[in-house]
């Protein structure tokens, strides 16, 4: 796999492409870009053959270990990887050990081992035993395992562990890598972690550049753990983060941020240089029955709010589409009144209508993305998103703040009617924007 830069915009967000796949040697996957977020190797509530009717172009499908490792023996069977045991050969896999979205219990860690929380339980995983799962899913892209699993209010103690655990294994792993013919066809990723701590986030970037000439990318992460108070962050700090990591690695490598992010932060992050994200944000959103609706047109001032709360009693006899002019197939088909039925009646469809909604809505803010750097006038269309996010912080109804609930697949299980308010204080909105 190559990664070229094919326009930079007036500061450091650029124009990537990401070609040369040994499984599809003519797909072209462009960047700023996100995965699509898979569980069990499969995108989150859509079949093969819906989701080719949302994408019609080969995606970045987002293959957390975490949720996807019970396919093991299946795919070790059919010998062919993940992407096409799960159905969907025509995308590009990226493999990764945990969701970084997901509250998992704290410590259980060995010196050379970091735990992987499954639904079966902990798992204690080494770099040897990581890399031989690879070597099964054979993904086009393999994250390095990694201690990323902590906060920037994390303890020096617990961070000077994290980097020393994960430059240690990812030593591992460029030695199994180089090692592995299942896996030439892979680019590795190194991760950096230790962000909480300027001098060990610079020692395990200094570990990452010793294997730079292995290396197809690097990705972030150290930064939440998927808490609530972890994603509760100033957008200045976090902008420390992204331009200190961003411009202590090189240009040529594509640059990747794992955790749930809302559309200021990611905004954020692509202006300091970072190309790729994992997707879990539309995916959040649509567990707890919430649909995305920005203002891409700058040009016009948009004064509702960017989240709709689909249960909410005002769409009982609203018979227009979530977003007007939208191309997705819930739009184009169905109603707000009629989606909010379906999630008050608890009907497995109304999950498939908002997904197939927020992720194509997700992926147009990418075009759009890409667009406006190509104009050079990524600015604009930065601010103009930003000022949507503060807008739900400000104009918010009361009722839709004061919960200090994570939205994560358990609480959806036990909870349907989650609310904006869980989505304010989960930090997948403008929490950030302060």
């Amino acid at each position: 796999m190559r990664f070229i830069v094919k326009q930079n915009g007036c500061g450091s967000e650029r124009i990537g492409r990401l070609t040369g796949f040994f499984k599809f040697p003519g797909a072209v996957i462009e960047t700023p870009t996100s995965a699509l977020f898979t569980q069990g190797g499969s995108v989150v509530h859509l079949t093969s053959d819906v989701l080719s009717r949302v994408f019609s172009s080969p995606k970045l499908l987002w293959v957390p270990l975490s949720n996807s490792i019970q396919l093991e023996n299946g795919v070790k069977v059919q010998n062919d990887g993940v992407a096409k045991f799960a159905g969907l050969p025509g995308h590009v896999a990226c493999a990764t050990l945990n969701n970084l979205s997901e509250v998992t219990p704290s410590g259980h860690f060995e010196p050379n081992k970091v735990p992987l929380w499954t639904k079966n339980g902990k798992k204690m995983l080494s770099a040897n035993r990581y890399m031989d799962v690879m070597e099964v899913f054979k993904p086009d892209i393999i994250l390095a395992i990694a201690d990323g699993r902590t906060a920037l209010n994390e303890g020096s103690k617990r961070v000077s562990k994290a980097v020393n655990r994960t430059s240690q294994m990812l030593n591992e792993c460029v030695d199994r890598y180089k090692a592995a013919k299942e896996l030439q066809n892979s680019t590795l990723v190194g991760v950096i972690v230790g962000a909480a701590n300027p001098k060990k986030i610079d020692e395990c970037v200094q570990n990452v550049l010793k294997h730079v000439d292995t290396l197809g990318g690097i990705a972030l992460e150290g930064i939440t753990d998927g808490t609530v108070e972890s994603m509760d962050l100033n957008i200045k700090t976090l902008n420390e983060v992204f331009e200190k990591v961003g411009n202590a690695i090189p240009k040529n490598l594509f640059h990747i941020i794992e955790g749930c992010w809302n559309p200021t932060v990611i905004l954020s992050a692509i202006e300091y240089g970072w190309d790729v994200f994992d997707g879990s944000y539309p995916v959040k959103l649509t567990n707890a029955g919430i649909a995305l609706k920005l203002s891409f047109d700058v040009t016009k001032d948009n004064d509702t709010m960017y989240l709709l709360d689909m249960v909410d009693q005002r769409y009982k006899e609203d018979f227009t589409p979530i977003l007007e002019d939208c191309e997705c197939l819930a739009c184009k088909k169905h109603t707000r009144a009629y989606i909010r039925h379906l999630l008050n009646t608890r009907e497995m469809l109304a999950s498939v209508l908002l997904s197939i909604h927020n992720l194509h809505h997700f992926d147009q803010m990418f075009f759009y993305i890409r667009k406006h750097i190509a104009s050079n006038t990524f600015a604009i269309f930065k601010q103009h998103i930003t000022k949507q996010c503060e807008m739900l912080k400000t104009f918010a109804p009361d009722r839709y703040k004061g919960l200090n609930e994570a939205i994560d697949k358990q609480t959806f299980q036990k909870n349907k009617k989650i609310r904006v308010s869980e989505v304010l204080s989960s930090g997948l909105v403008s929490n950030n924007c302060t």
